[in-house]
């Protein structure tokens, strides 16, 4: 799949630097930033945007989850579920993306991510009834915790292959109904994310979606904000980044499905 490169794409690593610093700070890979950015600003094709997407998520989550655990922000043996079951959901999604036209996949996108936000508007009170305020409890795996994980792993990863978008809404939603408190959602989702990007992209590998250029553009300059994220994060107090974190994710998301609905 071809297109024609033009002088704008040298904005990309900007673009990208931006991007890795944000996601490093509220959650993610990135992957709902950059799929709109390629098609709607660059005008690459769909296919093509979810493949670089996921490429750039690897060097962001890889920088993000080192400088996220080095805080103690992530919780791994919930991590691991979520990103082993995301791997069997990105696969199935990638075979998924080669059989939808582009312009229906674009729609599907933005009509998914405004459906995803909904739950993350009832966030609080599922944290007020479910949070402990014994750090030790997060610790614990049970049947619900590796239920809930998978589950909600399982529909990242479909929606990383399908869409190129890392997958963290139901990762941020799944963590959030096991009472994590912000900081540990963050961390944790950007550990798991990187388990989507990997599977995501040799899936893509294989149909020939992936465009090297864009990712040296892309992922290389995401890796730095992704080391600088987390640094920033640490001087944010608690309670002023669950707000924030909540008014970011829900705005940003609903701006761009509609613009990939209506384009």
């Amino acid at each position: 799949m071809s297109f024609d490169f033009t002088a704008s794409f040298l904005f990309l690593p900007l673009f990208g630097f931006v991007i890795g610093l944000l996601v490093s700070m509220f959650g993610g890979g990135g992957g709902g930033l950059y799929v709109p950015l390629l098609t709607l600003l660059f005008n690459v094709p769909i296919q093509v945007a979810v493949a670089t997407s996921l490429a750039s998520i690897i060097p962001t989550t890889i920088f993000g989850a080192y400088a996220h655990h080095k805080q103690g922000n992530i919780n791994v043996p919930i991590g691991l579920i979520f990103g082993i079951t995301g791997i069997l959901g990105t696969l199935i999604g990638v075979y998924f993306s080669t059989l939808i036209p582009s312009f229906i996949l674009s729609k599907l996108f933005g009509i998914l991510a405004i459906i995803l936000v909904i739950p993350i508007l009832f966030r609080k009170k599922k944290k007020e009834n479910k949070h402990s305020d014994n750090p030790d409890d997060l610790k614990i795996i049970n049947l619900e915790k590796v239920s809930i994980s998978s589950i909600f792993g399982l529909l990242s990863g479909i929606m990383a292959g399908l869409f190129g978008v890392s997958g963290t809404l139901p990762v941020i939603i799944g963590l959030f109904i096991l009472g994590f408190p912000a900081n540990m959602v963050i961390g944790t989702s950007v550990f798991v994310l990187f388990f989507n990007a990997i599977s995501g992209l040799f899936g893509h590998l294989a149909v020939g979606h992936v465009n090297f250029l864009l990712i040296i553009l892309l992922g290389g300059s995401a890796a730095i904000g992704a080391l600088i994220g987390p640094k920033l994060l640490k001087k944010i107090k608690t309670d002023v980044l669950d707000k924030v974190f909540k008014i970011f994710v829900i705005s940003l998301t609903i701006l761009m499905g509609l613009m990939m609905i209506i384009k």
